[in-house]
């Protein structure tokens, strides 16, 4: 079967997310087997980053609902921070300085090759979904319809340690026979958020662009003018939505916790309504096994994950 699915139309769908947790430990006991001892000060720090991926306003305005019943249920103090790019998400795990984080799927699985950290819940979004898709998308006014009609443009990705803005698409490339991109087009540039690239496209900053679905489509859903000039050529295989993982050496009673609560949050008001206002309808568990596709991709493309530059 074949990995990439090929359209000249235009698509209808739903949003997503990526972040890291930092855990600064506290004082409570999860169970008498599992029962951990923590700090009683008031310094007690859960402390969560988001990555880019789209108006930055919007992520901290989502994720403090999911923090601030965090807050209350953990009896700590939970609080959200945007960071750069999507490489500090690996980094910040390689250097010790981060305990879990909400992981795209490729930033995932370039920190679990290289530190091992364990994927345990993503979210089901409204639609009902728990995947999302990367797009390769042009203006209708472009004329571009085939990878041939591409050559010596310009293309907008959104960053290299991303599946739906820059491993499908090189993945997309390379299975039409383009060994590098570097040199197929006029001019490939990056940034650094799915919305920003979509943008770029919709105002003639670049010719073609990569983005993740969610986020286009709700960009279409948004602002009909958008939706009347852009087209999807092209979308890749689903993949786990932005979930939750944990470094590998994380208190199994905190990691226990932490999956329990997430799972767990549409069985009660206060957690539906964080849910509602997050914008999700639950969470489910997630295992390493859920990212098989984005594993064969990575596999055909060649890449070295331990020594990948992100």
């Amino acid at each position: 079967m074949s990995l990439i699915q090929t359209r000249i139309f235009p698509v209808l769908v739903s949003i997503t997310l990526s972040t890291l947790l930092t855990f600064v430990p506290v004082t409570e006991s999860y169970g008498a087997e599992n029962e951990i001892q923590v700090q009683t000060d008031a310094t007690r720090t859960l402390r969560l980053l988001l990555v880019p991926e789209k108006n930055s306003f919007e992520q901290r305005r989502r994720y403090k609902y999911i923090t601030d019943y965090l807050s209350q249920k953990m009896e700590i103090n939970v609080t959200v921070e945007m960071i750069a790019n999507y490489s500090e998400v690996s980094t910040a795990f390689q250097h010790g300085s981060a305990d879990a984080g909400f992981f795209g799927s490729f930033s995932y699985v370039l920190t679990h090759a290289k530190t091992g950290i364990e994927p345990i819940a993503r979210p089901v979004w409204l639609d009902g979904s728990s995947t999302y898709r990367g797009y390769i998308f042009v203006r209708k006014d472009s004329g571009i319809e085939t990878v041939k009609e591409m050559k010596n443009k310009s293309l907008v990705l959104v960053d290299k340690a991303t599946t739906a803005g820059y491993i499908f698409q090189r993945f997309y490339f390379k299975d039409n026979g383009i060994t590098s991109m570097e040199n197929y087009f006029s001019r490939i540039s990056f940034a650094r958020s799915h919305d920003a690239s979509a943008w770029a496209v919709y105002t003639g900053e670049a010719d073609i662009g990569g983005a993740k679905n969610h986020i286009f489509n709700s960009l279409k859903e948004t602002y009909p003018d958008f939706e009347e000039q852009m087209v999807v050529l092209a979308e890749s295989p689903e993949v786990p939505s932005n979930g939750l993982a944990v470094r590998k050496d994380l208190n199994p009673a905190l990691k226990i916790r932490l999956k329990t609560l997430l799972l767990s949050l549409h069985e009660t008001a206060a957690g539906q309504e964080a849910l509602d206002n997050f914008g999700a309808r639950k969470f489910i568990e997630t295992s390493d096994n859920d990212y098989h596709i984005l594993y064969k991709m990575v596999k055909e493309l060649g890449i070295d994950l331990y020594n990948y530059p992100h």
